[in-house]
């Protein structure tokens, strides 16, 4: 089950298949001119921007359909500019189409200014052929911003429409965009609340794409990029009821007609990442605006490690988050003791970045060096799968030597995302790591631990360009420990600029490293050069590309690197 009702899984079930769209335009203009956001083309499909005739427009679209999706049923799409279904002329080309071809439904998007009561009959008179949907362009419940993009309604004017339309038995599905001029995420927010209220049928959903020869193009104002819009996304998403079909959540704009964004996923790319971070989360489409029923979320079997503590496989990633050796003795031997916290926290207090919380054995080792400390220990914890600390605040085995009963911490984290131990606190985080600490202040933390799965199964948080963040956020005297020694993950830490060590931890565990920015902190400096074709690093130029990506780009420059 995905987290958010997504729309082709959702046709499947209504209608017992996808209904692929066939777009036909009807009209070539707009009431009110063109709104701030709006191109030159009215938004006409692709597929059909070379034929003339509604008939031509739909044997393209049919062929097109049929060829690359192999399409069984289709949908009448009507979207280009605005219909005026009050027009003799117009409404007799829509009945054209639908007598001459076959289709399940009929989908019209309009503006909510545009339905008059002609217009309403019209559309009732279609629901004898076929399911009639109306994609309204709402774009906002904000009236400040409505006037901004020139927009020439106000929300009153959605909202009837909506309510008109549903009275009359049509489906509406009204289209959104995320990150319009001056609105922030408390204005998209209260879109989604107002909307929640309203008898929708389905919703469109995109962010801010700036074009060419629009109005916002003479003078472009911020637009969100794949991370912030995905943030908005989720919690939006978060406020609109569970039961909804998400007939999109991102757009296209050929790239040689779009100023702003540019993002490096693909569309694909996006939604998984979406439902990714949905999933880890543990957040779905409507948790916000109604009670919803409990999903049965299958927990993960703890593993007992040699030391007598537990860890956890993961299924996402086909590894385990410990080391067979000990869970708790690793994050001993390889993070805390050669990173000499008890000996820092006598003097000055410290601030801490636990990269990849997952169980919590690093952060409580650390809380178990500080225990008696004269020193505060801060520690900011970075962790994007909530079902992991979850299954920990279940499993975990806290010993009486421990400062604090870990499984009672760990629910105080799920709950609030803070807690405190005495003079000592952390705080977490939830989220892709590469997109967290783009937002941590520079050189702000003394330590760093450095706990994601292998580089062979999670190569992203290995990548030069995210040793470059951790370099940073790094303070001129600060440390990160890793429990890795590969080569590619050397070579990427020198390359962002540290200098590296080897760390022992004995126990028949392998050697750790250690990177600082300054020589002295390295007890057992590595200074040999490493070999050139085996630390070819990973690399990850914009902080988004998926681990296959990275491993396959990698496996191409140790190619180009043997010639």
């Amino acid at each position: 089950m995905t987290p958010f009702v997504q729309y082709k899984q959702w046709m499947i079930d209504r209608y017992g298949d996808a209904l692929f769209r066939v777009p036909v335009e009807i009209s070539s203009t707009c009431p009110h001119g063109r709104c701030a956001f709006c191109s030159e083309n009215g938004s006409r499909a692709q597929q059909t921007q070379r034929q003339e005739s509604p008939t031509e427009q739909i044997e393209a679209a049919i062929k097109f359909s049929k060829r690359r999706y192999k399409a069984q049923k289709l949908m009448l799409y009507i979207q280009a500019f605005t219909t005026d279904l009050t027009h003799p002329a117009q409404q007799a080309l829509i009945i054209q189409c639908l007598e001459n071809y076959h289709f399940d439904a009929i989908s019209i998007g309009t503006r909510p200014d545009c339905l008059p009561p002609d217009a309403l009959n019209f559309l009732e008179t279609l629901k004898h052929r076929v399911e009639v949907w109306v994609e309204l362009g709402v774009q906002t419940s904000n009236d400040e911003t409505l006037k901004r993009i020139h927009r020439g309604h106000d929300w009153a004017c959605s909202k009837n429409a909506i309510l008109l339309l549903a009275e009359r038995g049509i489906c509406v599905a009204p289209h959104i965009i995320l990150g319009l001029p001056g609105e922030t995420s408390k204005d998209w927010n209260h879109t989604a609340g107002e909307l929640a209220k309203l008898p929708i049928s389905g919703i469109k959903i995109h962010n801010l794409h700036i074009g060419k020869g629009t109005r916002l193009a003479e003078n472009p104002p911020p637009v969100l990029n794949h991370w912030q819009y995905a943030e908005a996304l989720m919690d939006f998403l978060r406020r609109i009821p569970a039961s909804i079909p998400v007939m999109r959540i991102s757009t296209d704009t050929p790239d040689d007609q779009l100023i702003a964004p540019h993002w490096h996923l693909e569309k694909g790319q996006f939604l998984d990442y979406v439902i990714q971070q949905m999933e880890m989360r543990e957040i779905r489409q409507g948790d916000l605006s109604q009670p919803l029923e409990k999903t049965d979320t299958k927990t993960p079997e703890p593993v007992k490690t040699d030391d007598g503590s537990i860890t956890f496989f993961s299924e996402d990633w086909k590894e385990h988050y410990h080391t067979k050796t000990g869970a708790r003795l690793e994050a001993e031997k390889k993070f805390v003791e050669p990173s000499s916290l008890n000996r820092k926290l006598q003097t000055s207090p410290i601030k801490l970045l636990d990269v990849c919380f997952g169980l919590g054995n690093n952060s409580l080792a650390a809380f178990c060096a500080a225990e008696n400390a004269p020193q505060r220990l801060d520690i900011t914890a970075l962790e994007m799968d909530k079902r992991i600390v979850r299954a920990a605040a279940e499993y975990f085995q806290t010993l009486e030597t421990d400062p604090i009963d870990w499984k009672l911490f760990l629910k105080k984290i799920l709950k609030s995302n803070q807690s405190v131990i005495g003079n000592h606190q952390l705080a977490i985080h939830w989220g892709d790591a590469r997109w967290l600490i783009q937002s941590l202040e520079t050189e702000s933390f003394d330590i760093l631990f450095h706990d994601p799965f292998s580089s062979q199964h999670c190569p992203e948080l290995w990548t030069v360009e995210f040793f470059q963040q951790l370099y940073r956020v790094m303070k001129s005297d600060g440390v990160l420990l890793t429990y890795s020694s590969a080569l590619p993950v050397r070579g990427a830490m020198l390359e962002a600029g540290f200098m590296i060590g080897e760390t022992h931890p004995g126990h028949q565990m392998g050697n750790g490293t250690i990177a600082s920015k300054q020589p002295g902190n390295l007890n057992f400096p590595i200074t040999e050069t490493l070999d050139a074709n085996r630390s070819i690093p990973y690399r990850d130029p914009h902080l988004c590309a998926t681990s296959k990506t990275i491993l396959r780009n990698r496996q191409e420059s140790a190619k180009i690197t043997k010639r």
